[in-house]
């Protein structure tokens, strides 16, 4: 007996292990519960302009500052008639309201829901009239909401009341351009052109109004429309029209594997004497990457037709590389020749216009030595959990599990432009995966990724005051946060959160130029040479660049007699110094010098370039000996099923600092101080200067060109050329401007 229940004790553990084991499996299972990234579901809007689409808008499931989102300019005359037409993709569209505000946001002008509403079962076409006058030339706010699928939704744009913009013809002229291009035809667009024949024209990803017609007609990759594009107004006046557009076309290469090409077109133009001229023009390509279209080379893989500036990673065994391209991102092991497609928008068979809406920005931020990546998005989330927000999104990519985690969400109501200057300076997550620390609106905040608690390190930072290292890891700011008046700089680890100084002596002062990688360069000048007394036209001639490692410790020095740098520009690995010298009382121009980086790279790790008949110039990014496989194994991440949201919200802290706003070719091209500082930019990049309330402070071509006189309206006197004042006096219509003239006279 004694026996028998021995057996059964030790049955019924094995039981309850078992049970106990089964249900630990089946919770871990769970736990790694993966999905594909939700399908985009929010319609698209285009204003409409004399039957013809334009100004594509996205829309936001949150209300958005009206001064934050500086997208689109839709012209209306004086009959205040709108029309859009919102394409639904399936959703069903229950009501539609418009909203005019100030161009500040501050107050709402007129507030009506749409009755006018026609639906063929695939756009919805409403027509509305504004009710209340607004002034003419001056521009406002338009938010059109939609109760889609039961939800709000919200789109923008800027408006304008002007007649005679020719606004058709503009638009016309864009769509002409473009076809003629695509069809073979550009040499009827060589009139437009300001070719430089001098120059060799080797290159698809990126053109301009200097391009000859062969590269305008694509040379020989002979591509044909995939999605139209849609034209979008940026800056529209009497005299001048700033209109991009975005499109995606095909190609067949030379076995018949389709290529898709991203196109960014850029137009400026100007209407004068019944004719649109092409005052400047830029197109960029980018090559949508196919693992399956034989990128892996002898050397390293084959990017195609894109920009130079590709973005990419790899662990310190460089085993592993992880890459943007055309808005993916993408890991190789070189070991295995595994191919990863570790995130992306584009949808899988549907795919649509919302696909290739660019307005997000993904940065590697680590690669560890088993292949997982930490990576942000950054901006306008297309589709999935977050679609139709604002904001920046952290995740980790599991190189094991195939899988991507979303391990923190910053929600935000700025956009697209206005992150990404400030991601672009600082975004990093600590070795343990604990922190992370962004850098928004001149705040450096520490985010806990176990908590979601978050926390300010740094606010009230000026522009010009900070920098970020190439890592993230490192950044420094002036102590003194004054551009021109400060004699620390501090620089911090956010590892260790260790801060090393560098100091000047009173007589001098200090300014940074940037990291090169993770090294500070920064110049040192005499407060005697300092002119900061004109906004705009500061002057700090630096009699010494500084170049040191993350513990502040001398690198490099660069001084010449007499010479003295004024600013640097920072790309890849090379340092270009503007430089002056006195000359009496005056400064005189000395010439560009450069510093290069010396560290040795002997990886045989980078970008490089290879010219082909069909795709001119191509971009490759060298893997060293890293080459396993020319034949990689795809494999596409699912996302992890998220158990609890990881959301944090940071609100726009508006501050006393006025800055300046230059939009230039589409988009913000930068932010300054000073006005004069940020007109001198505009000016060169043919833009305009905003501030934060949006209100115009300086615009390039802005002129009228020409005025018209009724012959009616001129004094017969004035007419018969008579130059004696007196009779002219005496038969002018308005005897009250008589004391005018007769001072002059005596002038």
């Amino acid at each position: 007996m004694k026996k028998i229940l021995i057996r059964i004790g030790v049955l019924l553990l094995i039981f309850v292990g078992s049970v106990a084991g089964f249900a630990y499996m089946m919770d871990d299972e769970v736990t790694v519960q993966t999905e594909d990234m939700e399908k985009a579901t929010l319609p698209l809007v285009y204003m409409r302009y004399k039957d013809v689409d334009m100004n594509p808008l996205h829309g936001y499931v949150e209300p958005m500052e009206a001064t934050m989102v500086r997208d689109t300019l839709t012209p209306i005359s004086t009959d205040r008639d709108l029309s859009i037409r919102v394409q639904t993709f399936g959703a069903k569209v229950q009501d539609i309201y418009f909203e005019v505000l100030t161009i500040d946001g501050v107050k709402s002008l007129e507030n009506t829901n749409v009755t006018d509403i026609t639906d063929d079962g695939e756009y919805i076409t409403a027509n509305f009239t504004l009710a209340g006058k607004i002034r003419m030339n001056q521009e406002y706010a338009l938010q059109i909401q939609l109760k889609s699928d039961g939800k709000d939704v919200y789109y923008y744009t800027r408006l304008v009341q002007q007649d005679s913009l020719h606004t058709k013809e503009y638009l016309d002229f864009v769509n002409m351009f473009s076809d003629n291009c695509l069809n073979k035809n550009a040499d009827s667009l060589a009139v437009y052109l300001e070719p430089e024949n001098d120059v060799e024209q080797m290159n698809l990803s990126y053109m301009d109004i200097h391009t000859t017609t062969d590269q305008l007609e694509w040379g020989n990759l002979n591509p044909q429309i995939y999605y139209k594009s849609i034209p979008a107004i940026k800056e529209l006046n009497e005299t001048t029209a700033t209109i991009t557009q975005q499109y995606l076309i095909s190609a067949a290469d030379e076995e018949g594997n389709v290529e898709l090409y991203t196109v960014n077109e850029y137009f400026r133009l100007r209407y004068a004497d019944e004719v649109v001229m092409l005052l400047d023009f830029e197109r960029t390509t980018d090559e949508v990457f196919d693992p399956d279209n034989g990128v892996i080379t002898d050397t390293g893989i084959d990017l195609g037709i894109t920009q130079n500036n590709i973005s990419f990673a790899s662990d310190s065994n460089h085993n592993y590389f992880a890459f943007e391209q055309s808005g993916e991102l993408w890991s190789y092991d070189a070991q295995s020749g595994k191919m990863a497609q570790i995130f992306t928008f584009r949808q899988k068979g549907d795919s649509d216009y919302r696909d290739i809406y660019g307005e997000h920005e993904i940065r590697v931020l680590r690669v560890s030595e088993s292949g997982n990546v930490y990576f942000i998005v950054a901006g306008y989330m297309n589709r999935g959990r977050h679609e139709g927000e604002s904001g920046v999104a952290l995740y980790y990519y599991d190189a094991g599990s195939g899988t991507v985690e979303e391990k923190l969400f910053v929600d935000t109501d700025r956009s697209f432009d206005l992150l990404r200057m400030d991601v672009e300076k600082l975004a990093y997550v600590t070795d343990d995966q604990s922190m992370f620390y962004m850098l928004l609106d001149g705040s450096i905040y520490q985010i806990n990724l176990m908590t979601m608690e978050k926390s300010t390190l740094m606010e009230g930072l000026k522009l010009g005051c900070v920098e970020g290292s190439g890592s993230g890891q490192h950044f420094a700011y002036l102590k003194e946060n004054k551009p021109y008046d400060s004699t620390t700089i501090s620089m911090m680890d956010l590892e260790s959160g260790k801060v090393n100084e560098i100091s000047c002596p009173d007589s001098e002062r200090v300014r940074m130029l940037g990291y090169l990688n993770e090294s500070l360069i920064y110049g040192v000048a005499d407060t005697a040479d300092i002119d900061a007394a004109q906004e705009g036209n500061e002057l700090f001639p630096m009699k010494q660049v500084n170049i040191v490692d993350e513990n502040a410790q001398p690198l490099k020095e660069y001084a010449q007699t007499g010479v003295y740098v004024t600013g640097g520009e920072i790309t890849d690995r090379l340092l270009t110094m503007t430089r002056v010298q006195k000359s009496g009382n005056d400064w005189v121009d000395a010439g560009e010098d450069h510093i290069i980086d010396n560290v040795a790279d002997d990886s045989g790790i980078g970008l490089t370039t290879q010219v082909t008949d069909r795709k001119k110039t191509e971009e490759v990014l060298l893997l060293g000996d890293g080459v396993i496989s020319q034949t990689p194994k795809v494999v596409r991440s699912s996302m992890l099923v998220q158990k609890e949201a990881k959301n944090i919200t940071i609100p726009y802290a508006d501050n006393e600092e006025e800055i300046y706003y230059v939009y230039a070719k589409g988009s913000l091209a930068g932010m300054y101080e000073n006005a004069n500082t940020a007109i001198v930019k505009a000016d060169e990049l043919l833009g305009v200067v905003v501030n934060k309330n949006q209100q115009y402070i300086w615009e390039r071509g802005n002129k009228v060109t020409e005025s018209t006189i009724q012959l009616a309206d001129i004094p017969q006197c004035i007419l018969s050329g008579t130059m004696d004042m007196d009779q002219l006096i005496q038969q002018l219509p308005d005897k009250s401007t008589a004391p005018f003239y007769k001072k002059q006279r005596l002038l």
